[in-house]
């Protein structure tokens, strides 16, 4: 069962991974298995078994990545490269580069003008060293790179008596990919080398098809191409790669990241465990001591009389067999021999051996009770264990494809009209330019810092109040504490970019022209909500009179003293499935809830549907 992708697998996922070029680095979390990247058009996972693109959101937290947010946040993805044919990928920003070594061990390496600025790891081999500071050296090249090299230093490195050995050790396939190249192209060393140099190119051109390979209901291996060399029960086919990556190998990061997270769980477990044994051993030792010292007391009892005129040197049944300083040995009648003590009554002698098995009896009754308790923490820390894996599973998101309207602020009114906002100043210059038609509405909170919000024509006074709600929330209104404020619209043949002779406008600022109608008093509440589509999370915002169209869970907040951050982790955990980072975005600014509310949402495609008509 493949454990980690081999360079060829690589190849695939680099080049799908390089559509992400250009795109700025929004965040970079530390999850379970390893880390995420989230870019504006998607995510990347990088684990000890694979960097990807994935729609797989685990379990993250901000801890253990801030030095790599610190050194790329923000900044753009200028291309992905795999630097030879081995398991090496790098992430090439601007400002550096973040180096991928899928080897043993698995390791991860910023680096800037050569110098290592962050690592996973320190490693010192007879090779390299790598720590910060250094200059970052690659692992030594040991194969016959199949990317630089034809087809003639191919077939020169590929033995005609040992063909699978000479693939794996000097071209570097690894076994999976050298008994492909055999069963494809035959024993000619020519035309392995040959089929070698076209699979590489396919891939390289994104010509592939991804599957994964199912024996016994297992999954047992994933390749850019359907293999010819295995004989799997099912060949399960994706339409991208890191799809079928992340049918593979996300199973194994959640499993490792369980045993990450429940790893003090294991050995509290461990240590509970030792004392339970330690336990059910001594008690029947307890018991055992206990009856056995009863038995002679009670032997010594009987013969109490006989013991002492024995040792006064009458003639009894009982035969004394040692005297010495301590000690007498005498024997019973049954032939068992017992030690007393010299000069001490053989009455205290029997009640002490009482008093010693009660004593074994009492430790034995309390280790029960200690036994019985220990069982239920084990049963309740199973049960906490399960819980906590649960958990982790639950936590797992879906990643979709984001519709081209949901990077804005966007909405839908109750008479299903499409609205969108910028987000920031940069945003509002795209909304305006791109999808700002003549004839289309522009709103404004009627103060500095706001979303420019467009929304196809309309003359419904409710449709008009509820886009000016919209464009309200996102104002500067908000984050002042302005319960309400006025809010003007135009047409977008008022709104231009071209200011008045010898004047500049700003980025994200616009010149409007000609009478403005104002919608008056706009009381500044939003409703954000979440809903579920498939495996897919979304949060929505809406005025909310409309929030039932987009949202199953929603709550209605108005300008508060509770910080967004803070509000935005309790409803994700309250609503469960939607992202805090995606809450926190929706929410305004600091805020209170002042209703609760669940709707019926319209299907994602509906959605897509109304937003279709821009």
């Amino acid at each position: 069962m493949k454990k980690v992708v081999t360079a060829f697998d690589l190849l695939a996922s680099v080049v799908e991974m390089s559509g992400l070029a250009g795109n700025k680095l929004e965040n970079v979390y530390r999850t379970g298995a390893g880390f995420l990247f989230k870019f504006a058009g998607g995510y990347i996972s990088a684990t000890k078994y694979r960097i990807s693109l994935t729609s797989v959101i685990p379990e993250k937290t901000h801890e253990g990545a801030e030095t790599l947010r610190g050194l790329f946040r923000d900044d753009r993805l200028a291309e992905v490269v795999m630097p030879r044919f081995d398991r090496i990928a790098e992430l090439v920003f601007g400002s550096g580069k973040i180096i991928v070594e899928l080897l043993e061990p698995f390791n991860m390496v910023a680096v800037r003008d050569g110098k290592v600025v962050w690592l996973l790891h320190s490693y010192r081999g007879k090779d390299r060293v790598i720590s910060p500071g250094a200059m970052y050296a690659y692992p030594p090249a040991v194969f016959v790179d199949v990317l630089k090299a034809d087809v003639d230093e191919l077939q020169k490195a590929i033995d005609p008596g040992d063909l699978r050995r000479s693939l794996i050790r000097r071209l570097g396939t690894g076994p999976e990919l050298a008994d492909e190249l055999i069963a494809r192209a035959g024993t000619s060393p020519r035309a392995i080398a040959e089929e070698f140099k076209a699979l590489v190119e396919k891939v390289r051109l994104g010509k592939i098809e991804p599957t994964v390979c199912v024996k016994d209901g297992v999954p047992i291996t994933v390749m850019p191409i359907k293999p010819l060399s295995l004989k799997c029960d099912e060949y399960k086919q994706f339409n991208a790669f890191w799809e079928a990556l992340d049918f593979y190998f996300a199973p194994m990061e959640l499993e490792s990241a369980a045993i990450q997270t429940t790893q003090e769980l294991a050995q509290r477990r461990k240590r509970l465990e030792a004392s339970i044994r330690e336990l059910e051993n001594k008690i029947p030792e307890y018991r055992e001591e206990a009856a056995k010292l009863k038995t002679l007391a009670h032997k010594l009892l009987m013969y109490k009389l006989e013991i002492e005129e024995a040792l006064k040197g009458m003639e009894t049944s009982i035969r004394v067999v040692n005297v010495d300083a301590t000690r007498i040995k005498i024997e019973l009648p049954e032939g068992e021999q017992v030690e007393l003590r010299k000069g001490v009554p053989i009455g205290k002698q029997i009640s002490q051996l009482f008093d010693e098995a009660k004593e074994l009896e009492e430790k034995a009754q309390k280790a029960a009770q200690v036994l019985e308790k220990l069982k239920k923490d084990l049963s309740k820390l199973d049960e906490e264990q399960r819980r906590a894996e649960e958990k982790l599973k639950s936590s797992v998101k879906i990643a979709t494809k984001k519709s081209w309207f949901e990077k804005f602020h966007w909405t839908v009114t109750t008479g299903r009209k499409p609205v969108i906002g910028g987000r920031d100043a940069s945003q509002n210059e795209v909304v305006v330019k791109k999808y700002l038609k003549e004839h289309y509405l522009f709103f404004h909170a009627d103060i500095p810092g706001a979303s420019a919000v467009v929304a196809p024509p309309s003359e419904d006074p409710l449709e008009l109040l509820q886009i000016a709600q919209f464009a309200a929330a996102y104002s500067k209104a908000w984050k002042i504490g302005i319960h309400a404020v006025d809010v003007y619209y135009v047409k977008g043949v008022q709104v231009t970019k071209q200011p008045p002779s010898g004047q500049y406008l700003a980025r994200g600022s616009f010149m409007i022209y000609g009478k403005r109608e104002y919608v008056r008093n706009v009381r500044l509440e939003l409703a954000v909500g979440c809903r579920k589509d498939g495996e897919a999370y979304r949060v929505v915002a809406a005025p909310p009179k409309s929030a039932h169209l987009l949202a199953e869970k929603y709550v209605v907040v108005t300008p508060g003293n509770k910080e967004k951050g803070k509000l935005g982790k309790e409803l994700a955990q309250e609503w469960g499935g939607c992202a805090v980072e995606d809450v926190v975005a929706a929410l305004p600014g600091p805020s209170r809830v002042s209703e609760e509310g669940r709707g019926n949402p319209l299907p994602w495609d509906e959605v897509e549907r109304i937003f279709a008509t821009w």
